[in-house]
């Protein structure tokens, strides 16, 4: 099989996976982002530390699965509000855990640890109360049309990068992003909002609209972003779990940046 038959395969797989799960109810869409939240926990720590011990590495990776599934609860109203301060003991537990580890670089470890889980854990947490925005009971449609737009944007700037870009983005950081890619990614995305306006009415056409546009700049300030790590760390692709695509961190890069600016947009405008 060649790359492209992989690439083609795979991208496939994935697609159907997150919209199948996203769609078919709410359980699934939570295991769903239980297991992104997982894999790109223990892809990120070990890239970042890949000479510590099992202990070291995996501390962040339970820590933010408890916190996954503690914002669950939250987010289906199984568990009151009171809960979210139940991130502290969380937090004061893996400083606790440090006092043992006698490493001569605990508060180094730590460091990452927390970094992780700000990261990569709290935004798709976020995500996962997107299914109840507006409603008591569970709607996929602004879930999955946020995956939507992410791909969208991620597309539309690829191809009309590819085939008309001239002038680099942040030449520095990702030489194959272009200023041509990312306005016509914006335009084709935003109208994308649109489109999906007309089917679901969780939010208005205008928020649909600048969600899309939120997307496309935070989610390529995301891009951005992991693509500096991975050069800090001398590395093309954040792993191999995705044949043909790399790590699932190159994957899911986009959305830990724009889950966090679209929540906060959708609070602050409804």
């Amino acid at each position: 099989m060649n790359n492209f038959t992989q690439r083609i395969l795979t991208g496939a797989i994935f697609v159907i996976t997150i919209v199948a799960s996203t769609v078919a109810n709410e359980w699934s869409f939570f295991l769903l982002l239980f297991a992104i939240n997982f894999l790109c926990l223990l892809e990120f720590f070990e890239l970042m530390l890949p000479d510590k011990n099992w202990i070291e590495k995996y501390l962040g990776v339970i820590a933010g699965s408890v916190i996954n599934i503690m914002f669950v609860f939250i987010i289906r109203g199984d568990l009151s509000q009171g809960w979210f301060y139940h991130l502290i003991p969380v937090f004061m537990l893996m400083f606790i855990i440090k006092l043992f580890e006698n490493t001569g670089r605990e508060f180094d470890t730590l460091a990452f640890q927390v970094l992780g889980i700000v990261y990569i854990c709290l935004p798709l947490s976020m995500l996962g109360d997107f299914g109840y925005f507006n409603a008591i009971n569970y709607s996929y449609s602004l879930p999955l049309g946020f995956f939507i737009l992410q791909w969208s944007s991620d597309t539309f700037a690829y191809l009309v990068g590819r085939k008309f870009g001239k002038h680099k983005l942040f030449e520095r950081i990702s030489p194959k992003k272009t200023w041509e890619g990312s306005i016509c990614g914006l335009i084709l995305t935003v109208a994308m909002g649109y489109l999906l306006s007309r089917f679901w009415d969780d939010i208005s056409s205008f928020d649909w609209m600048m969600v899309a546009g939120i997307i496309v700049v935070f989610g390529t300030f995301g891009d951005l972003t992991e693509s500096l790590l991975k050069r800090n760390l001398n590395i093309k692709d954040s792993g191999t779990i995705l044949p043909g695509h790399g790590g699932i961190l190159d994957r899911f890069d986009g959305v830990f940046l724009s889950i966090p600016a679209v929540y906060f947009y959708l609070l602050l405008s409804n």
